[in-house]
């Protein structure tokens, strides 16, 4: 019995890993996949951002971080802040910094928000409450929810 519950254990397991490589062959070889990825090429941010996202919902985050930093040198906003995000998630704090900050200024609450957690955390800047708790209350202006709630637990 054992023999067959391993056994039916490995076949599951090789079918599941069949199937989620197909599913990403698919998505990667589809042709408007690919037009968004000619498209980034030619110059459009938010098509660079778009492939990033969908390199990032696949876990392939050096080919997301390449994408997002693409949509970043073509000045667009919230690639830099998805560059940022991914640069944070490999222990890089300097860039994320003067991005958020950037883009905090440029009135982006998503920018005010985490620049205020690098704030209150002292990524890349010395803890600052204060500081931290007045850009909580930019983004909260702003329109974002969770530094709304943030505020509530100050």
């Amino acid at each position: 019995m054992r023999k067959i519950l391993l056994f039916l254990s490995f076949v599951i397991y090789i079918f599941g890993q069949n199937f989620e490589d197909e599913i990403q062959k698919r998505i990667f070889e589809n042709p408007k996949f690919i037009d968004y990825d000619n498209n980034c090429t030619n110059g459009d941010s938010w098509a660079c951002s778009e492939v990033g996202m969908t390199y990032y919902k696949y876990q392939k985050n050096d080919k997301a971080l390449q994408y997002f930093t693409k949509a970043c040198d073509i000045k667009f906003g919230v690639g830099c802040e998805l560059k940022s995000f991914m640069l944070m998630t490999k222990g890089e704090f300097k860039e994320p910094f003067e991005i958020f900050t950037k883009s905090c200024e440029n009135n982006s609450s998503y920018g005010c928000l985490n620049l205020a957690k690098m704030y209150d955390l002292g990524y890349e800047t010395n803890i600052n409450k204060q500081k931290a708790t007045d850009l909580y209350i930019k983004s909260c202006k702003l329109g974002d929810r969770g530094a709304c709630e943030m505020l509530n637990v100050r």
